[in-house]
Protein backbone atom coordinates (compact mmCIF):
# COMPACT_ATOMS: atom_id res chain seq x y z
CA UNK A 1 0.00 0.00 0.00
CA UNK A 2 3.09 2.27 0.89
CA UNK A 3 4.96 1.76 -2.69
CA UNK A 4 1.51 1.81 -4.25
CA UNK A 5 1.12 5.62 -2.84
CA UNK A 6 4.47 5.97 -3.08
CA UNK A 7 3.75 5.44 -6.75
CA UNK A 8 0.84 7.39 -7.21
CA UNK A 9 2.56 10.88 -5.64
CA UNK A 10 5.56 10.22 -7.79
CA UNK A 11 3.19 10.28 -10.91
CA UNK A 12 0.85 12.83 -9.57
CA UNK A 13 4.40 15.23 -8.93
CA UNK A 14 5.59 14.34 -12.75
CA UNK A 15 2.24 15.54 -14.19
CA UNK A 16 2.43 18.87 -12.26
CA UNK A 17 6.09 19.38 -13.37
CA UNK A 18 5.51 18.48 -16.77
CA UNK A 19 1.91 21.29 -16.66
CA UNK A 20 4.52 23.67 -15.15
CA UNK A 21 7.23 23.24 -18.09
CA UNK A 22 4.74 23.48 -20.66
CA UNK A 23 3.02 26.58 -18.80
CA UNK A 24 6.50 28.31 -18.84
CA UNK A 25 7.19 26.99 -22.95
CA UNK A 26 4.36 28.74 -24.25
CA UNK A 27 3.43 31.54 -21.32
CA UNK A 28 5.27 34.16 -23.47
CA UNK A 29 3.79 33.07 -26.66
CA UNK A 30 0.65 33.74 -25.09
CA UNK A 31 1.74 36.70 -23.49
CA UNK A 32 2.82 38.11 -26.97
CA UNK A 33 0.05 37.15 -28.79
CA UNK A 34 -2.32 39.08 -26.62
CA UNK A 35 -0.02 42.16 -26.97
CA UNK A 36 -0.43 41.47 -30.54
CA UNK A 37 -3.80 41.92 -30.31
CA UNK A 38 -3.98 44.41 -27.74
CA UNK A 39 -2.12 46.46 -30.91
CA UNK A 40 -4.52 45.64 -33.55
CA UNK A 41 -7.84 46.41 -31.46
CA UNK A 42 -6.07 50.48 -31.01
CA UNK A 43 -5.38 49.52 -27.62
CA UNK A 44 -1.33 50.87 -28.18
CA UNK A 45 -0.78 51.47 -24.69
CA UNK A 46 -1.76 48.24 -22.96
CA UNK A 47 -0.02 46.36 -26.08
CA UNK A 48 2.95 48.29 -25.07
CA UNK A 49 3.09 47.52 -21.33
CA UNK A 50 2.42 43.68 -21.98
CA UNK A 51 5.11 43.33 -23.84
CA UNK A 52 7.32 45.85 -21.09
CA UNK A 53 6.55 43.04 -19.00
CA UNK A 54 7.76 40.47 -20.97
CA UNK A 55 11.61 39.04 -21.08
CA UNK A 56 11.93 37.63 -24.49
CA UNK A 57 13.88 38.71 -27.99
CA UNK A 58 10.40 38.54 -29.95
CA UNK A 59 8.58 40.83 -27.13
CA UNK A 60 11.59 43.91 -27.12
CA UNK A 61 10.97 43.35 -30.45
CA UNK A 62 7.44 43.78 -30.89
CA UNK A 63 7.80 46.38 -27.57
CA UNK A 64 10.05 48.72 -29.54
CA UNK A 65 7.96 48.34 -33.29
CA UNK A 66 4.89 49.43 -31.20
CA UNK A 67 6.54 52.29 -29.66
CA UNK A 68 7.46 53.98 -33.10
CA UNK A 69 4.30 53.15 -34.57
CA UNK A 70 2.27 54.64 -31.41
CA UNK A 71 4.79 57.86 -31.32
CA UNK A 72 4.53 58.30 -35.25
CA UNK A 73 0.57 58.37 -35.74
CA UNK A 74 -0.72 59.82 -32.50
CA UNK A 75 2.27 61.47 -30.23
CA UNK A 76 4.04 65.08 -31.37
CA UNK A 77 6.60 67.23 -31.72
CA UNK A 78 9.25 66.16 -28.96
CA UNK A 79 7.40 63.70 -27.18
CA UNK A 80 7.35 62.04 -30.19
CA UNK A 81 10.94 62.48 -30.70
CA UNK A 82 11.50 61.03 -26.86
CA UNK A 83 9.25 57.92 -27.95
CA UNK A 84 11.72 56.96 -31.13
CA UNK A 85 14.33 57.37 -29.18
CA UNK A 86 13.44 54.81 -26.54
CA UNK A 87 12.71 52.19 -28.90
CA UNK A 88 15.73 52.86 -29.98
CA UNK A 89 17.38 52.03 -26.75
CA UNK A 90 15.30 49.14 -26.51
CA UNK A 91 17.12 47.61 -29.54
CA UNK A 92 20.25 49.16 -28.89
CA UNK A 93 20.56 47.00 -25.65
CA UNK A 94 19.54 43.58 -27.90
CA UNK A 95 22.40 44.35 -30.81
CA UNK A 96 24.95 45.01 -28.49
CA UNK A 97 24.80 41.39 -27.66
CA UNK A 98 25.29 40.39 -31.66
CA UNK A 99 22.23 38.48 -31.66
CA UNK A 100 22.38 37.75 -35.38
CA UNK A 101 18.56 38.40 -35.33
CA UNK A 102 17.63 40.63 -38.53
CA UNK A 103 14.66 41.94 -36.87
CA UNK A 104 16.58 43.47 -33.80
CA UNK A 105 18.42 45.72 -36.82
CA UNK A 106 15.44 46.62 -38.29
CA UNK A 107 14.04 48.31 -35.78
CA UNK A 108 16.54 49.99 -34.51
CA UNK A 109 16.53 51.41 -38.26
CA UNK A 110 12.58 52.01 -37.53
CA UNK A 111 12.90 54.02 -34.44
CA UNK A 112 16.08 55.95 -35.45
CA UNK A 113 14.43 56.86 -38.96
CA UNK A 114 11.99 58.37 -37.71
CA UNK A 115 13.48 59.89 -34.99
CA UNK A 116 15.32 61.48 -38.35
CA UNK A 117 11.71 61.91 -40.03
CA UNK A 118 10.76 63.91 -37.44
CA UNK A 119 13.81 66.12 -37.02
CA UNK A 120 13.79 66.87 -40.73
CA UNK A 121 16.17 64.37 -43.35
CA UNK A 122 18.36 67.12 -43.96
CA UNK A 123 18.85 67.23 -40.70
CA UNK A 124 19.04 63.54 -40.10
CA UNK A 125 21.91 63.30 -42.47
CA UNK A 126 23.99 66.39 -41.28
CA UNK A 127 23.93 64.71 -37.84
CA UNK A 128 24.85 61.07 -38.92
CA UNK A 129 21.41 59.61 -38.21
CA UNK A 130 21.08 58.54 -41.85
CA UNK A 131 24.42 56.66 -41.83
CA UNK A 132 23.26 54.98 -38.85
CA UNK A 133 19.76 54.10 -40.22
CA UNK A 134 21.79 52.88 -43.32
CA UNK A 135 23.95 50.69 -41.33
CA UNK A 136 21.26 48.85 -39.39
CA UNK A 137 19.97 48.22 -42.48
CA UNK A 138 22.65 46.61 -44.19
CA UNK A 139 23.29 44.47 -41.36
CA UNK A 140 19.57 42.95 -41.33
CA UNK A 141 19.79 42.78 -45.43
CA UNK A 142 23.39 40.56 -44.75
CA UNK A 143 21.56 38.22 -42.41
CA UNK A 144 18.62 38.19 -44.44
CA UNK A 145 18.40 40.38 -47.83
CA UNK A 146 14.32 38.70 -48.63
CA UNK A 147 12.98 40.39 -45.59
CA UNK A 148 10.21 42.21 -46.50
CA UNK A 149 10.77 44.88 -43.93
CA UNK A 150 14.22 45.19 -44.40
CA UNK A 151 14.08 45.98 -48.16
CA UNK A 152 11.37 48.27 -47.69
CA UNK A 153 13.24 50.40 -45.01
CA UNK A 154 16.30 50.57 -47.12
CA UNK A 155 14.30 51.66 -49.85
CA UNK A 156 12.79 54.57 -48.05
CA UNK A 157 16.21 55.35 -47.23
CA UNK A 158 17.28 55.75 -50.90
CA UNK A 159 14.12 57.41 -51.46
CA UNK A 160 13.75 60.00 -48.84
CA UNK A 161 17.42 61.68 -49.93
CA UNK A 162 17.01 61.27 -53.51
CA UNK A 163 14.00 63.69 -52.55
CA UNK A 164 16.15 65.80 -50.80
CA UNK A 165 19.37 65.96 -52.13
CA UNK A 166 18.20 65.61 -55.92
CA UNK A 167 19.18 62.38 -57.74
CA UNK A 168 22.82 63.55 -58.58
CA UNK A 169 23.90 65.14 -55.54
CA UNK A 170 22.32 62.30 -53.58
CA UNK A 171 24.34 59.27 -55.29
CA UNK A 172 27.34 60.94 -55.37
CA UNK A 173 27.86 62.31 -51.93
CA UNK A 174 25.74 59.93 -49.74
CA UNK A 175 25.29 56.98 -51.87
CA UNK A 176 21.70 57.06 -52.30
CA UNK A 177 20.24 55.72 -55.41
CA UNK A 178 16.80 55.86 -57.22
CA UNK A 179 17.77 52.65 -59.06
CA UNK A 180 18.26 50.65 -56.03
CA UNK A 181 15.18 52.44 -54.09
CA UNK A 182 13.11 50.59 -57.07
CA UNK A 183 15.15 47.47 -56.75
CA UNK A 184 14.27 47.21 -52.58
CA UNK A 185 10.46 48.48 -53.39
CA UNK A 186 10.25 46.03 -55.63
CA UNK A 187 12.15 42.85 -53.60
CA UNK A 188 9.52 44.61 -50.43
CA UNK A 189 5.87 44.04 -52.65
CA UNK A 190 6.66 40.98 -53.79
CA UNK A 191 6.91 39.69 -50.11
CA UNK A 192 4.24 41.71 -49.21
CA UNK A 193 1.55 43.06 -51.87
CA UNK A 194 -1.76 42.71 -49.72
CA UNK A 195 -1.38 44.85 -46.28
CA UNK A 196 -2.47 48.18 -46.15
CA UNK A 197 0.49 49.65 -44.41
CA UNK A 198 3.15 48.23 -46.78
CA UNK A 199 1.30 49.34 -49.37
CA UNK A 200 0.99 52.79 -48.25
CA UNK A 201 5.11 53.07 -47.63
CA UNK A 202 5.93 51.45 -50.77
CA UNK A 203 3.33 54.28 -52.42
CA UNK A 204 4.53 56.68 -50.10
CA UNK A 205 8.04 55.63 -51.15
CA UNK A 206 7.77 56.12 -54.77
CA UNK A 207 5.79 59.26 -54.77
CA UNK A 208 9.34 60.75 -53.40
CA UNK A 209 11.28 59.81 -56.42
CA UNK A 210 8.85 61.82 -58.27
CA UNK A 211 9.32 60.60 -62.02
CA UNK A 212 5.90 60.11 -63.79
CA UNK A 213 6.60 56.41 -63.64
CA UNK A 214 6.92 56.19 -60.07
CA UNK A 215 4.31 58.68 -59.57
CA UNK A 216 1.81 56.32 -61.61
CA UNK A 217 3.26 53.24 -59.72
CA UNK A 218 2.43 55.08 -56.27
CA UNK A 219 -1.19 55.77 -57.48
CA UNK A 220 -1.97 52.09 -58.31
CA UNK A 221 -1.07 50.91 -54.76
CA UNK A 222 -2.78 54.21 -53.11
CA UNK A 223 -6.16 52.75 -54.72
CA UNK A 224 -5.41 49.29 -53.97
CA UNK A 225 -4.93 49.50 -50.62
CA UNK A 226 -7.97 51.86 -50.67
CA UNK A 227 -10.04 48.66 -51.79
CA UNK A 228 -9.06 46.45 -48.90
CA UNK A 229 -10.88 45.42 -46.07
CA UNK A 230 -8.99 47.17 -42.81
CA UNK A 231 -7.86 44.11 -40.44
CA UNK A 232 -5.71 46.65 -37.74
CA UNK A 233 -7.29 49.63 -35.88
CA UNK A 234 -4.22 51.48 -37.42
CA UNK A 235 -5.52 50.65 -41.33
CA UNK A 236 -8.32 53.57 -41.20
CA UNK A 237 -5.26 56.28 -40.25
CA UNK A 238 -3.16 54.27 -42.99
CA UNK A 239 -6.42 54.84 -45.51
CA UNK A 240 -6.72 58.48 -44.38
CA UNK A 241 -3.19 59.33 -45.05
CA UNK A 242 -3.45 57.46 -48.38
CA UNK A 243 -6.06 59.47 -49.38
CA UNK A 244 -4.07 62.86 -48.92
CA UNK A 245 -1.24 61.27 -50.46
CA UNK A 246 -3.31 60.81 -53.81
CA UNK A 247 -4.73 64.11 -53.82
CA UNK A 248 -1.27 65.60 -53.77
CA UNK A 249 0.36 63.12 -56.64
CA UNK A 250 -0.25 65.44 -59.70
CA UNK A 251 -2.17 63.37 -62.07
Amino acid sequence: MALLTKKLNFKILSILLAFLITNLLYADEANIEHARQEFLSGNYKESIGIANRLNTIESKIFQSRAISVYAHFFLEDDIAKRKFLDAYQIMKKLYSKDLGNAEVYIEAAHALGRYGQKIGIMAAITEGIADRVKNYLDKALKINDTNMLANLSKGLWHAEIVNQAGRTLAKAVYGADIKKAREHFTKAYNKSNNEISILYELAYGYSLLGTDTDLLISKKYLNHLLTLHEIAHIDKFYKDKALKLKNNITP
